[in-house]
């Protein structure tokens, strides 16, 4: 008899898990905290004309709400695609995170240094 050993369930990588810590804590908190202190700094305004109106109105509710969204949405798309491209969806969370969270962080400090 040819007995078969029954299919081993896999989570992600440990790579795919450290992306998407780097792209909750960049992407997610990071960029918020950055654009809300930013937004509260007069004479820094938001580059996004659509995110400029929400902001206008219940800031923090709007931007988490957005975030979730985008995550959300990104998630699916990773557990949709296969393996290795699906390794670029938290990449890119994570890389857009950073550099927007640097690009907010300077800003910052360009306005309080002004």
């Amino acid at each position: 008899m040819n007995w078969r050993q029954p299919a081993r369930l896999t989570g992600p990588s440990n790579t795919a898990v450290a992306l998407w810590v780097v792209a909750v804590a960049f992407f997610g908190v990071g960029d918020l905290v950055t654009t809300l202190v930013g937004y509260s700094i007069t004479g820094v305004t938001e580059l996004s004309p659509v995110v400029k109106l929400l902001l206008e109105q219940h800031a923090l509710l709007v931007l988490t709400g957005l975030k979730a969204a985008v995550f959300v949405g990104f998630f699916a798309i990773w557990k949709y695609v296969s393996w290795p491209y699906s390794i670029g969806v938290p990449l890119g969370l994570a890389l857009l995170g950073v550099v927007v969270t640097a690009w907010n962080t300077g800003i910052i400090l360009t306005a309080l240094l002004a």
